[in-house]
């Protein structure tokens, strides 16, 4: 169910990394200051590469709590650009919100010169299952740790810890702050949430939904079955799902019907 993976890898790709090119300095900083910010907040930092497609993820007593690892710290490397055993335990609701946050982020400050790229961090609260099956209010950032030589993106810091306040609000409270001035942009995520889906989509999972098979599908909204199976198809890639069954599972989770 994670939906815009294609869209953030794509904009990792355009970045046209060369290994080559990169210092391996950088990384160890990086990681470094992974390390550090956990030992400080005993939460969880996330340092993923954009051009190896690998993430580092440091944990503290969070990673316990939340039920992805056994011991109070630890050090897990993933080839993946993404942090799956974290994004697994995220509502299924916000994290179609945190993705749509993370890719309206990468998108702002791609356009921004090599100066100002790292003047910026993205902020939400999102809820995280625990290692009791329970959901609590987690404080998430993601802001760019180290820039390639020509000022692209390149290494991505994402940060989580236990949140201070302890009821949950509708929405995941987004905001990209600019730390040299305190500027404060609130992205509208809700236009981008209704484009996910197209609305000829979302009419053919609601008669999935009820059970109806595509030829019925078909005379109902007056197409041809052929076209009934190519938006099945999409909605399946959208989604991030195998099914019919999980698609309708996923988009009711997200509120996308």
């Amino acid at each position: 169910m994670d939906i815009l993976r294609k869209e953030l890898d794509e904009i990792y790709r355009s970045q046209a990394l060369n290994p080559a090119d990169l210092q391996g300095e950088a990384l160890e900083d990086a990681l470094h200051i992974g390390s550090i910010l956990v030992k400080v907040s005993d939460g969880c930092a996330v340092i993923t590469d954009a051009s190896s497609n690998r993430c580092y993820v440091h944990s503290g007593s969070f990673g316990s709590l939340m039920g992805y690892n056994d011991s109070k710290t630890s050090f897990l490397e993933a080839n993946s650009s993404d942090e799956d055993i974290i994004y697994e335990r995220i509502h299924p609701e916000d994290l179609v919100d945190k993705r749509l946050l993370e890719y309206e982020f990468f998108r702002f400050v791609d356009r921004c010169g090599p100066l100002e790229k790292k003047q910026f961090v993205a902020r939400c609260r999102i809820r995280m299952r625990d290692s009791k099956g329970e959901y609590r209010l987690v404080d998430n950032t993601t802001q760019l740790a180290s820039l390639s030589p020509s000022g692209k993106i390149w290494l991505i810091l994402c940060t989580y810890s236990l949140s201070s306040e302890s009821n949950f609000q509708a929405g995941i409270d987004p905001v990209i702050i600019n730390t040299h001035t305190g500027e404060v942009r609130s992205p509208s995520l809700g236009d981008r949430r209704n484009q996910i889906l197209t609305a000829r989509e979302r009419e053919v999972l609601l008669l999935i939904r009820e059970g109806k098979p595509s030829k019925q599908i078909a005379d109902i909204l007056n197409i041809s079955i052929n076209t009934v199976n190519r938006h099945r198809q999409n909605i399946l890639e959208k989604l991030s799902v195998s099914n019919s069954i999980e698609a309708v599972t996923a988009a009711s989770l997200m509120k996308l019907i």
